[in-house]
């Protein structure tokens, strides 16, 4: 949520600088400066976003390593295989008390 809204802003600001560039072409770095950043942003959102839900492509087998994910509060437990790639799959478990 945090990165839509600071891409929100940076979209703003972006058109604002443009606008601004249109009637003085000394705000034309301003405009190069936020581009980039806006495409930064962009580009992060679009390359990470999928990395845990992504298929694995090599066998894997689980690890003695689990953690409690932080967003779900879920168990999870880290799958790899021999070249190093891991998975994150969601453990379930049952309600021991009565």
């Amino acid at each position: 949520m945090l990165r839509n809204a600071i891409l929100g802003v940076c979209l703003v600001l972006l058109l604002c600088a443009t606008v601004g560039a249109l009637a003085d072409w000394t705000a034309w770095p301003a405009v190069v400066m936020l581009a980039a950043l806006t495409a930064a942003i962009a580009f992060e959102r679009i390359r990470y976003h999928d990395k845990v839900k992504a298929e694995p492509r090599a066998p894997l087998a689980p690890t003695a390593e689990r953690f409690i994910d932080p967003e779900s509060g879920a168990f999870v437990q880290v799958w790899a295989n021999a070249s190093g790639e891991r998975h994150y799959v969601e453990e379930v478990r049952e309600n021991s008390l009565p």
